[in-house]
């Protein structure tokens, strides 16, 4: 597959999927009304930003400034419609404008990989159908912002601009962290294709994005980042990450003692055992992504080692952080779908069974799970995290034994800047 409009009845089948997806979950009462949740903070996030409140200053805000626009274009969509509608309904329109712009970098870097057409359909269509499979927890945050910056920087690396792609990644994690993984796979092809200078380059940008993104503020309210930072920092292990599940097994098993507490914005588990875990999960995390990035290095380093490792590494940000939230899927879904082969159509068959046993629960029976009121919640809970394990040793396989799954042998090398 070489042409763009080649794609064209993939994309329109995946942007119909999506299309439905959002009007299930957004109009179908069973489904809407559970659109709340952390809206209600963002609405309020956002009016008073139209108020003219300086974030971090005047009103404390555990996220960081990328993630501003996300709460504040409700607010003013909701105003060009005449009032029309709540800022919840807006919000719905927000998220669904920027899956639609996952579904066309995902089209723009199958192009670039020359996928076959089969694997552009399936690909697209589990993008276009993932929210809905998710259910309400897709709907009501705004993951789909850094996601789409995520795949937009793959995208664009993909097609050889190396420091757009740097760009992107760091208003990525100007918004939610997770695309700052993104960065060192676009240096070190900057600096294999183009040389030191331009690894210069995409650092000074990526170095520039951040700096607008986030400096003013911490200008502004010192004091409020630094609250975030160190409300984030100490936030205990939160009870759906996957160290968790260690303890809720200990507990269904042997009877092992759980306390829990509401902090930091969520439910984490507290004490010796969960606290360790806590503290051990960062090393381990740096390895993991580490790891990742050394057998990529080591790997041909071709457009679909690209994608496996890119998949590869944001699942283990999943994986071995201590706090796991179910929108946290939304990270993956237009990156595990690039991945082509075997392995592509493995990783993406557990991702949609991952969706759909995370639905079972979130946002219904959340509560039921670290209050264990039935067993079989608390089993699905643990089950849904060993198939996120699972995922990542899909993913990460191939590049141990330096042979991921390939379509096509001519798409082996990415194009230069």
């Amino acid at each position: 597959m070489t042409r763009l409009r080649e794609l064209r009845g993939p994309l329109a089948a995946a942007v119909a999927l999506a299309l439905l997806s959002w009007a299930v979950i957004s109009f179908v009462h069973a489904f809407a009304d559970w659109l709340y949740g952390d809206a209600r903070f963002y609405e309020l996030w956002g009016n008073l930003l139209t108020n003219y409140k300086v974030p971090y200053r005047d009103f404390n805000l555990e996220y960081p400034p990328g993630a501003l626009p996300a709460f504040v274009v409700p607010v003013y969509l909701r105003k060009l419609s005449g009032y029309h509608g709540s800022y919840f309904d807006w919000l719905r329109v927000e998220i669904l404008i920027l899956q639609l712009g996952c579904l066309w970098a995902m089209a723009l870097a199958l192009l670039r990989l020359g996928a076959s057409r089969r694997h552009a359909w399936w690909a697209l269509a589990v993008a276009g159908a993932g929210s809905g499979i998710l259910g309400p927890i897709a709907f009501f945050h705004y993951d789909w912002w850094p996601a789409f910056l995520a795949v937009a920087a793959l995208a664009a690396l993909l097609a050889g601009r190396g420091v757009l792609a740097c760009a992107l990644a760091a208003l990525g994690a100007a918004a939610k962290v997770f695309p700052i993984l993104l960065l060192p796979f676009a240096l070190a092809e900057l600096w294999r294709r183009r040389g030191r200078r331009a690894a210069g380059l995409g650092l000074v940008a990526a170095a520039a994005v951040l700096a607008v993104a986030v400096l003013p503020f911490a200008a502004l309210g010192p004091h409020g980042i630094s609250w975030a930072v160190h409300r984030e920092s100490q936030r205990p292990l939160e009870v759906e990450s996957i160290a968790s599940s260690f303890f809720v097994a200990a507990h269904e098993l042997a009877g092992y003692r759980l306390h829990h507490v509401w902090a930091a914005g969520s439910t984490g588990f507290v004490g010796s055992g969960p606290h360790t875990a806590a503290r051990m999960l960062t090393p381990l995390l740096v390895l993991a992504v580490a790891g990742v990035f050394a057998l990529w290095l080591r790997s041909r380093r071709g457009a679909e080692e690209l994608v496996l490792a890119v998949a590869a590494i944001v699942a283990a940000d999943v994986v071995f952080s201590k706090v796991f939230s179910p929108q946290y899927l939304v990270w993956l879904l237009p990156l595990v779908p690039l991945v082509g082969g075997r392995v592509g159509a493995r990783a993406t068959a557990l991702l949609v069974a991952i969706l759909a046993v995370t639905q079972i629960w979130e946002p219904y029976r959340q509560g039921e799970y670290w209050t264990f009121a039935h067993a079989w919640v608390d089993w699905l809970v643990v089950g849904r995290n060993v198939l996120v394990v699972a995922l990542l040793a899909v993913l990460v396989e191939p590049l141990v034994r330096g042979a991921p799954a390939r379509e096509h042998e001519a798409v082996s090398a990415l194009p230069a800047d």
